[in-house]
């Protein structure tokens, strides 16, 4: 799995970029129809980020290698027959149910959006209604909070045994919370659930050392600024590992591709994102820009 270098420098160039998330099953021709005079099939992606690596190690058929047009998107040639086409077409709904987000994780997905279609108009998905259920907003955790907690890890377990690559992760990785004092972490949570049901171990490799803003109060020109210095990685725990780095809100990918940045600093291979919901905007709550 490809893992490239993670920079500030891409973080901050990575939320300047558009589209930054796509589903493909809400519209996306993926398998266009070949021109008369081609030769091969063509398979398009809205953007190389999270695509092309899901594409160059787990295709069902041969290809030409992921390659970038003009305009920013990914695209391939499949070197196969016609009678191979059902099983890329299976391949593509299988990776099209989730939403791909586009950053500087090798591979980085999120469940679904918190309101259907991502339209903030639209009422809750069942996976946003489930988060709400698991967030005890700052009082003790309830039954009922670990109950739809461990729903979302349900919903996080059938993923990651549908979606291609994300086998070959070696330790599960949560995101810290804001505070090192908080008593109830969501994705450390769903870690330890996961790790329970699939064998994987989780280790809290990235932990707070000092307290923080919550990021999705801090606007998107100062998150990095305000991440800075508040992270520690534990490097024995990563160090040659491909990571699955477990979150249950991504709202800019700030913070998620800023510990993404620290793990490889700190000897990941690569690093998978996985996150419970996606946001309906892609930015911050202090009136940015709507996706």
């Amino acid at each position: 799995m490809r893992q490239e270098q993670i920079t500030r420098e891409r973080i901050e160039a990575m939320i300047r970029r558009s589209p930054r998330r796509w589903r493909l099953r809400d519209g996306w021709d993926a398998l266009p129809s070949p021109t008369s005079d081609a030769h091969d099939q063509a398979l398009r992606f809205p953007f190389p980020e999270t695509f092309g690596n899901l594409c160059n190690e787990s295709c069902p058929v041969r290809t030409i290698g992921v390659r970038v047009d003009s305009r920013g998107r990914a695209y391939t040639y499949l070197r196969c027959s016609d009678d191979d086409l059902d099983s890329v077409r299976a391949w593509i709904d299988t990776i099209g149910a989730f939403i791909a987000t586009r950053d500087c994780l090798a591979l980085s997905f999120a469940l679904d959006y918190d309101r259907e279609d991502g339209d903030p108009s639209k009422p809750q998905t069942k996976i946003g209604r489930l988060r709400s259920q698991a967030k005890p907003y700052g009082k003790t955790p309830t039954k009922a909070n670990y109950e739809a907690a461990y729903e979302l890890a349900a919903e996080c377990i059938e993923f990651l045994r549908s979606m291609p690559c994300y086998d070959t992760i070696d330790v599960i990785v949560p995101m810290p919370p804001s505070s090192p004092d908080k008593c109830y972490s969501l994705p450390a949570v769903l870690a330890e659930r996961i790790a329970g049901e699939t064998g994987v171990p989780w280790v809290e490799a990235a932990r707070t050392v000092s307290a923080r803003e919550q990021m999705k109060n801090i606007s998107l020109d100062d998150k990095l600024r305000e991440l800075d210095g508040t992270i520690r990685i534990d490097a024995s725990s990563v160090q040659g590992k491909t990571v699955l780095l477990l979150d249950d809100l991504y709202q800019s990918g700030v913070s998620m591709n800023y510990v993404g940045m620290l793990l490889v600093e700190a000897g990941a291979t690569a690093v998978l994102g996985l996150a419970v919901e996606k946001t309906c905007r892609n930015d911050d709550n202090l009136g940015g820009r709507q996706p």
